[in-house]
């Protein structure tokens, strides 16, 4: 019993930390958004570099009408002559952070994206939650509808430790801690 205590206390002290963790990531969200364009912040040590003006004969834009109406920019991009577009790119989704760079070549006066994927830390405290609904076929009982809940708080590499609930249309419920390797 005093190990199941334990064990208890050190699950609950994880579970805390990963909340208040979550808290203060939420106080400074991540910039993307769904619906707009939004200057992105820069990668941090970059932040420190002194800044310094290069020569450039000239600089190859993108056809500005046909890319803001492509891509839906924004007034102050699209009004603006002096602010022209001269790079675009993809980022794949990736759990962690990726930096971006725009490359200008001045001698031929183009730009390019290039993007690398920063590696997650060993250890880190997630924020994953999911509820959910399910109903189908059960061998016991006929027909069974479960209603589910999860929340996965740490990730140890490719492990992620969490609390999984749920509760069914036949009157059973359980809580369970839960350990799953992703890839």
């Amino acid at each position: 019993m005093k190990r199941m205590t334990i064990m208890v206390t050190i699950l609950a002290a994880l579970a805390l930390t990963a909340a208040v963790v979550a808290w203060y990531r939420d106080q400074h969200p991540a910039v993307i958004s769904r619906t707009e364009y939004v200057k992105v912040p820069e990668i941090k040590t970059v932040t420190k570099i002194k800044r310094v003006m290069v020569a450039v004969k000239e600089v190859v834009t993108i056809e500005k009408p046909v890319i803001v109406e492509k891509l839906k920019l924004p007034e102050e991009i699209a009004k603006d002559e002096n602010k022209q577009v001269i790079a675009t790119g993809e980022v794949t989704p990736y759990e962690g952070k990726t930096n971006v760079v725009t490359v200008l070549d001045t001698k031929s006066g183009e730009s390019r994206v290039i993007a690398r994927q920063q590696p997650l830390p060993f250890i880190d405290f997630e924020n994953r939650r999911e509820l959910g609904l399910r109903y189908g076929p059960s061998v016991k009982n006929g027909m069974e509808a479960d209603i589910y809940g999860r929340w996965d708080f740490l990730r140890i590499a490719g492990a992620h430790l969490g609390l999984y609930a749920e509760a069914n249309s036949n009157g059973d419920a359980k809580a369970m801690i839960s350990v799953g390797y992703r890839w």
